[in-house]
């Protein structure tokens, strides 16, 4: 019987399930890992060399991750480790404290790990909606691959244009074509792109043109949500601290020291500054390059818009003095006692506005998400002027973010060039080296909690593995903490000790 949560469920004779019982089974073998050091004690900033291998008969290759800290400044969270994780928390619902306690060989968690099966493994069945063939499908599907994707609308009534070609281009010369459904969208997905990666992504209508409009879906991200603390893994460290000779004060004392020496530099706390310069002009934004934009009475600026709770463009204009929202979405400026449909302009592009709205998502203010604005510049009486007879109602001049995900043509909607946040390169832990006399007597003291961490030490076919690293400053104990599986899905977690002292 595998390790791990197990359900067992009570059907009637029709198969329908009327109750369900989990229960843990502790069948997982303890794999231990050999480890060995080249010394017994070490003194400060020597090379230490660990060798380890899997112990077993069969030699199963794996992986492994080895994290070495200081036991002067962090005691081993014993509450939350890898057996924990993949054996019980990830198999249940909500929040469990101290999940290792449960998987202690004592008859007390024995028994606490039955009733934490009773009050968090609870299952819902709703056999009336399975009969009518009503099944609950998941809200977000699984995500096999990174996709760009959006949609492409045209027309006077700006309705969605299915079967239409969308080129998609890197900068490298690579390019793809797919074409729109009847609902107007389209999605490339199947490949990857690392961070920083930019997309020209085009769409043409039936003939060839441009007069359609093209946009992308945002990127969804969850929630911040509020992450429970572990109270038993806190009281852990601060009885560790309080019960060192030197307590807490010692550890303090040393990350006060360890601050003024980060990057190789002094850190000096400055007294009070006042500045009494005039205030700068920001003549880089982005909504400068459109010159219009330097003579309008109201500018409503990126970190303005981040202040607010609104979620439209159309939303954040209503708070605007002397604008008017109508119920169909319509956007008025009141000037010399008469409301009048201003021009509205995206990145310099006009946009006009349907002869009879039926929504307000068909207003052309809303040719864009809020997300995707830098700024507003609204512009009244004379100052509408600046553009032609099609200002005299006034004009909204709308720029998109230049820096961000998202940056339009000011000739044409109908393309995009896009930045989405893709994977990330991984960067190498950092753990200095003293391999030569210079760099072992450099004045500048090594104050480092975290000694050395390498999250992927592949086990050669023979079981075996090896790494190096350099002690600190300071006569201690350092804690070795292995967690990995082997290829056959075994758990190793094991914890070691290396004593430095001189």
């Amino acid at each position: 019987m595998p390790s791990g949560v197990l359900q067992f469920v009570l059907f009637d004779n029709r198969m329908n399930p009327l109750s369900e019982r989990l229960v843990f089974s502790k069948n997982y073998d303890n794999i231990q890992v050999e480890f060995k050091t080249d010394k017994a004690t070490y003194e400060k900033r020597e090379k230490v060399t660990v060798t380890f291998g899997v112990a077993s008969s069969l030699r199963r290759v794996g992986n492994l991750s080895v994290a070495i800290t200081d036991d002067e400044d962090y005691a081993i969270d014993e509450s939350t480790t890898i057996l924990s994780t993949l054996l019980l928390s990830s198999e249940l619902k909500g929040y469990i404290e101290n999940p290792a306690y449960y998987l202690q060989d004592n008859d007390e968690s024995a028994t606490a790990l039955d009733y934490l099966m009773l009050t968090h493994g609870w299952r819902r069945y709703n056999i009336p909606e399975v009969v009518e063939g009503k099944y609950e499908s998941p809200e977000i599907p699984f995500q096999e691959s990174m996709a760009i994707s959006g949609r492409v609308t045209g027309g006077i009534r700006n309705r969605p244009v299915s079967d239409r070609e969308v080129l998609i281009m890197e900068k490298d010369g690579d390019f793809g074509f797919t074409a729109t459904d009847v609902n107007g969208k389209f999605s490339f997905d199947n490949f990857e792109y690392p961070d920083s990666t930019s997309y020209f992504i085009q769409a043409v209508n039936n003939k060839g043109g441009t007069l359609v409009d093209l946009v992308l879906d945002q990127a969804s991200f969850p929630k911040l949500c509020y992450a429970p603390q572990n109270l038993f893994a806190k009281q852990q460290i601060k009885d560790k601290e309080t019960n060192d000779e030197d307590g807490i004060d010692a550890f303090l004392a040393k990350a006060g020291q360890r601050t003024q020496y980060d990057d190789d530099m002094r850190v000096i706390q400055l007294g009070e500054v006042e500045v009494t310069a005039p205030k700068i002009e920001r003549k880089d934004e982005a909504r400068l390059q459109y010159w219009q934009n330097t003579g309008s009475d109201i500018t409503i600026r990126r970190e303005e818009i981040e202040r607010g709770p609104q979620i439209s463009v159309t939303d954040l204009l209503r708070k605007v003095v002397g604008i008017q929202v109508s119920s169909e979405g319509y956007v008025y400026i009141r000037q010399g006692g008469r409301a009048s449909l201003p021009l509205v302009l995206i990145d310099g592009f006009p946009v006009y506005w349907e002869s009879e709205m039926k929504s307000l998502f068909e207003s052309p203010v809303e040719s864009v998400s809020i997300n995707d604005v830098e700024s507003i510049d609204i512009f009244k009486g004379a100052n509408g002027a600046i553009f032609g007879v099609r200002g005299s109602g006034g004009a909204i001049s709308i720029t998109t973010k230049k820096g961000g995900d998202i940056v339009r043509s000011n000739k044409a909607l109908n393309y995009v060039v896009y930045t989405p946040l893709g994977y990330q390169k991984p960067v190498e832990f950092y753990a200095p080296r003293y391999e030569s006399l210079e760099a072992k007597y450099l004045t500048i003291p090594d104050y480092r909690t975290t000694i050395y961490w390498k999250p992927d030490i592949v086990v050669s076919e023979a079981g075996e593995a090896a790494f190096d690293f350099y002690t600190s400053d300071f006569p201690t104990t350092y804690s070795v903490v292995i967690e990995g599986l082997t290829t056959d899905g075994s758990i190793i977690r094991q914890v070691e000790k290396i004593v430095v002292d001189f």
